[in-house]
């Protein structure tokens, strides 16, 4: 028999895995009849503040207009100045010339807040005075020697009168701008290619900040800072954000901090996060007296103006999600047209956040990734069944790690103490709980999880293990890439492993490796997907239906029968895969995250006909039995 190749398999996997993190955003342009569409008041996820925030420390600084940070690298800017600070904030290097290198026909003197990406700082420069603006620059200095390295002219057909911030936002390959003047102008967002400076369009704040200072792009939402409140008459600033939808024209503003432990008399200025320490970081100045932007005194007690960065320890919000809407769910039928349902729980979606947090799935970019995941594994279910997919606020990648090795499958017991899969599981368990009592409909139920949803999976079944709600629909648990061990069926007697093809109400689950792994934890609970048996005895790659992957669309993008063998090993009752062509090639595979001779990232596709096979075979089981 012809063993099939995996070199080619393996770098489409892979590629089409981390494509899941730099996948561009649809965009439309409006069709007049507008149909207006969305209530923000009716989601509070959507209309109250993301995070809490709570003062860390305040660092005095020498500019008084921007803050930016990358690798625990501060860089202030000043009117007339930019600044470097290490990570202690101790000042590394200055620029007090930054206008000298623009070409004569350009004046500016003026820098606003900043930006700092891949080593280079944005700046938004203009020539200001008293309250107006010209000549607005996208000015792009080394992070390094604070010199300018290029800059491109805004368009004038935007409407923008003034230039008060930019932020880079790398998910969208975008530039954004804002404008402090209270017109206008300061309505609006400003769009810039990150590449060429193209103008791609200005999106309408509603209802706008008033004296908008500064902006950063944070995980799926621009953030602002308005100098909105009167210091004469004790009145605080305020941060806001919007998220970001470029297939919108207007993003909804949220009040998100007032920011009332400053000291007064002074204006609030740029913002940006310190993504490492996830900690906000804020411009602020105290002692002068501003009228249209330009300093024109001091305030009593003060003989100059004090600049300082404040930073905020940032606490994610988590508001119980509201399952009743469209918007948390991947998939929901619109029509049932299946006799049984599947309850399909995604596994991590972005393999780039090296965070301990949950995803933010308000972040269009965030909830792009659960729908392109879905499309690669949604045949497997919809081949017999209708599904229902939540949204979930999942542990990121970063959440699974532990001294820089991934844990998953591997530590039961230590991701069961983290929060972060607390409160995924919230939301799963919520979700699941709104499906039983809204959408089931009496229809018998299959769970499905792999990976972290096969841990999501797990805990339904500990805590709805004896519900007669579920258990009386019960067909069967596909839990694939999450240890099912002898400890965990132990402490859960009222549930059953599969013995067979057509057992219902029963757990299906293994975890693919090669041969050679070494795996010391807790024996697994395995069934073999080939033969449907729980011994040791070889199937036969002839018994494999189908190996299949599917690209981000949900069409096939490889379909390869009797693709591999498999046995489940008597010691660690892990599957052990055989039979691959290149064998070594896939054993030697660098994946990042994963010890050599774990498929985890495989074991779908390697086996993605039987399971699909399957899941219909016990669908009808547990279908005569009903009518007979």
């Amino acid at each position: 028999m012809k063993k099939k190749s995996f070199k080619k398999i393996s770098a489409l996997f892979i590629a089409g895995i981390l494509a899941l993190s730099c996948t561009e955003p649809l965009s439309v342009k409006a069709k007049l009849p507008v149909t207006v569409s969305g209530r923000y008041e009716e989601d509070a996820n959507r209309s109250l503040p993301g995070f809490t925030y709570a003062l860390n420390s305040v660092h005095k600084v020498d500019g008084r207009q921007g803050i930016a940070c990358e690798n625990e690298e501060f860089y202030v800017s000043g009117s007339t100045s930019l600044s470097h600070y290490d990570k202690d904030w101790n000042l590394v290097a200055s620029n007090s010339t930054p206008f000298e290198e623009f070409s004569k026909d350009t004046s500016v003197n003026h820098i606003g807040d900043i930006d700092v990406y891949n080593g280079e700082i944005y700046a938004g420069v203009e020539y200001f005075m008293e309250g107006k603006a010209s000549d607005i620059q996208i000015a792009i200095y080394d992070a390094e020697t604070l010199k300018l390295k290029r800059y491109y002219s805004f368009a004038p057909e935007s409407g923008q009168t003034e230039c008060s911030g930019i932020t880079v936002d790398a998910d969208n390959h975008s530039v954004w701008m804002c404008a402090w003047e209270d017109g206008e102008s300061g309505r609006y967002l400003y769009r810039y290619n990150l590449d060429t400076g193209e103008y791609l369009g200005k999106y309408h704040l509603q209802c706008p900040p008033q004296w908008i200072q500064g902006i950063v792009y944070y995980d799926g939402w621009i953030y602002i800072t308005a100098d909105d409140g009167t210091a004469d008459d004790g009145e605080p600033d305020h941060i806001y954000r919007c998220l970001v939808d470029l297939n919108k024209t207007s993003f909804n503003v949220i009040l998100e901090r007032t920011l009332d432990d400053v000291i007064l008399q002074g204006e609030i200025e740029g913002i940006s996060v310190d993504r490492e320490n996830k900690r906000m970081l804020v411009s602020y100045n105290r002692g002068s007296q501003i009228v249209l932007g330009m300093v024109k005194g001091f305030y009593d007690g003060y003989t100059e103006e004090i600049h300082e960065i404040f930073t905020y320890d940032m606490a994610r919000n988590f508001r119980e999600l509201d399952y009743s809407l469209d918007d948390y769910w991947v998939n929901k039928p619109a029509k049932i047209k299946k006799s049984a349902d599947v309850f399909f729980v995604l596994p991590t979606v972005n393999m780039k956040n090296f965070s301990p947090d949950n995803d933010d799935i308000l972040s269009k970019r965030n909830a792009t990734r659960y729908y392109l995941t879905y499309n690669m594994e949604k045949a497997i279910a919809e081949y017999s069944a209708n599904v229902f997919a939540p949204l979930y606020r999942q542990a990121t990648l970063g959440s699974c790690m532990k001294d820089g090795n991934l844990l998953l499958c591997l530590d039961e017991e230590y991701l069961s103490t983290l929060d972060y899969f607390d409160i995924a599981y919230a939301d799963i368990k919520n979700a699941f709980e709104y499906y039983l009592e809204n959408l089931n409909d009496g229809r018998g139920i299959v769970l499905f999880g792999y990976s972290q949803g096969g841990e999501m999976i797990k805990r339904l079944l500990s805590e709805y293990g004896e519900d007669k709600r579920f258990t009386d629909k019960y067909i069967a648990a596909y839990i694939i890439g999450a240890p099912v061990t002898e400890s965990y069926m132990a402490a859960n007697p009222y549930l059953k492993a599969a013995k067979g093809k057509k057992d219902t109400g029963v757990i299906v689950s293994f975890n693919a490796v090669d041969a050679r792994l070494k795996y010391t934890g807790e024996k697994e609970i395995s069934i073999n997907p080939l033969n449907w048996k729980t011994s040791s005895k070889k199937a036969d790659a002839s018994l494999n239906k189908g190996y299949v992957s599917y690209d981000t669309y949900g069409k096939v993008s490889k379909k390869i029968p009797n693709y591999c063998g498999a046995y489940i090993d008597k010691k660690t009752g892990k599957l052990v895969v055989t039979d691959i062509e290149d064998q070594d090639a896939l054993y030697e595979t660098d994946t990042k995250f994963f010890e050599k001779g774990d498929y985890h990232l495989y074991e779908l596709s390697f086996f993605c006909q039987n399971l699909k096979k399957n899941i219909a075979t016990r669908i009808k089981t547990y279908n005569s039995r009903l009518s007979s």
